[in-house]
This record gives C-alpha cells, sequence and structure tokens, in this order.
C-alpha cells in the first residue's frame, strides 16, 4: 500500500449544540497528506461556512464547504451528503508523480491546524433538537525529509468594474507569496463571465469562450459547473506539466463578462519554493 488511512482525534469546538461554532483540530506533524475528509452530522452540505487548514500559521486552504463539494462535482468524484473532501494529492492525474506533486508534506516540529465554522442551525434542526458534529479522517504518505512545494486552495475577489474585458495584471497569489506559483485550476464564480483570456509576457495562451471550454472539459470527463468558468489546464490529467507558471515579466488574465460587479475566484495552486525546506 502507498497510502495510510487514518482517522484523527476528536475536534475542539466552541458550540453547545455544534452548530454556529469554531472547530479546530491540531494534526499531527511529520507526514505527507494526500486528502482529509471531513464527515458531518446533522450538517446539511451547505453549513460548513468555512474550513481553514493552516501551516505554521501560513493558511493553505481557506474556502467554504459549499466550495469543496464544488471543487469534488467539477472533478467528477463520488460525493455524497455530509461529506467533505480537501484534496491535496490529485488522485486523477495519469502518473504517481503528478499525483505526489500536489501532496502537502509536513516536517517533524510543524504546527498544522483544521478549523471549521459551522452555521446557524435551520428552524427544522431546532424544532427537532438535533446536535451537529464532526469528525475527519485522512489519506497518508510516508514521512518526508525535506518540502519542494506547498499546495493552496484559497477564494479571492476580483474586480468586474466594466461589462467587457476586466484586465487582472498582477496574479492575486501575489498577495501571499512572492514565490513561482503554478495555477492547478480557477473556477471563476459568476455567471455573467462569458470569455477568459491568460497571456504571459504578452504571448496569449488561453482565450476561450464559456461554452468552447465547457465542451472541452467534458471531453476530459470533467463536469462544469452552472454559473462557473472553470479554467483547468491539467484537464488531461498530466500534474507536472500542464498546471499554468505564472512567473515571467508580465502575466495577464482578461476576464469579459456581460455585465458589471465583482465575483468571487477560487484557485487551486502550486507554490514552488525557492530553497528546500528541510526537516
Amino acid at each position: 500500500m502507498r497510502h495510510t488511512e487514518i482517522d484523527f482525534d476528536s475536534f475542539n469546538g466552541s458550540s453547545a449544540n455544534g452548530y454556529n461554532g469554531k472547530f479546530n483540530l491540531q494534526l499531527p506533524a511529520g507526514i505527507t497528506y494526500k486528502e482529509i475528509t471531513i464527515h458531518g452530522a446533522n450538517l446539511n452540505n451547505d453549513q460548513l461556512r468555512r474550513v481553514t487548514l493552516s501551516m505554521n500559521g501560513d493558511s493553505l486552504i481557506d474556502v467554504t464547504g459549499d466550495v469543496l463539494r464544488m471543487i469534488q462535482r467539477f472533478k467528477n468524484d463520488h460525493i455524497e451528503d455530509g461529506k467533505w473532501v480537501i484534496p491535496f494529492t490529485d488522485f486523477s492525474m495519469t502518473t504517481q508523480e503528478g499525483q505526489n506533486l500536489t501532496s502537502l508534506i509536513t516536517l517533524p516540529g510543524e504546527n498544522i491546524i483544521l478549523e471549521v465554522e459551522t452555521d446557524a442551525p435551520t428552524q427544522a434542526q431546532v424544532d427537532d433538537r438535533l446536535v451537529a458534529s464532526i469528525r475527519a479522517e485522512g489519506i497518508l504518505g510516508v514521512s518526508q525529509t525535506q518540502r519542494l512545494t506547498v499546495p493552496r486552495i484559497y477564494r479571492d475577489v476580483m474586480n468586474g468594474g466594466v461589462a467587457g474585458e476586466n484586465r487582472f495584471k498582477n496574479f492575486v497569489n501575489q498577495n501571499r507569496t512572492t514565490n513561482p506559483v503554478r495555477i492547478r485550476r480557477a473556477h471563476m464564480l459568476n455567471a455573467d463571465i462569458t470569455n477568459l483570456e491568460i497571456k504571459r509576457n504578452g504571448i496569449t495562451l488561453f482565450d476561450k469562450l464559456l461554452e468552447d471550454q465547457n465542451y472541452s472539459l467534458r471531453r476530459f470527463s470533467k463536469v462544469p459547473q452552472d454559473a462557473i468558468y472553470h479554467f483547468d489546464p491539467v484537464k488531461t490529467d498530466f500534474g507536472i506539466a500542464d498546471p499554468l507558471r505564472t512567473q515571467g515579466s508580465t502575466f495577464e488574465m482578461i476576464v469579459t463578462k456581460s455585465a458589471v460587479g465583482d465575483f468571487e475566484a477560487i484557485f487551486e495552486t502550486l507554490e514552488i519554493l525557492p530553497q528546500v525546506v528541510n526537516a
């Protein structure tokens, strides 16, 4: 077996009935995380208000439960009610090396914290006097002695100030790190987006209408979601060769919208560390 599959310890929390609370779990360090699944009892699919995972205070995952389930659906993964998957390793990739590239390698002594915030109960949950609870289990890899990359999944708000072309000349991830970053996927949550163009060093690398992009994604067994523009350079399942490099003299994303309005974007990225981090 390449993997170990285990349940983690119980969450610590601050809510008497499990709703409208914040729960945290100190995860073991010195192991490699492939994926983490959060299991909920008496929680609807949209009641994880926020899911974050930090390493030594650096936020690597910061999304809602809805976003985690959207990514599962897009990748055509099996999905069930009351379960949310944090995908580090991308098991859809063709090679073991491609899968392992995005694993989260942690080193002994590091501080790994998983936090989950739950929404307020629905009226039906109040009437039935339900108590919500969560637990987590994971697929883990062998311990490693050094870290070369850091995977991230996070959300950002992009300015959609005009009906037409909206230009983003600095990749949004630069707010988090100045290290080289590769985009694995981007999910732009807005029904008004009609086209995406991406340029690096003045050369167009991608330029597709929404309907053409969705057709292409379906050809590679992906499942485009309504009201979302999915950019997926790894749709062919080659995880090493195909992520989009953002470093260059210029990098520009041009989002065409049919109506004015800011929008949220979910980025799945891989940060390339300038120096190896050793245990």
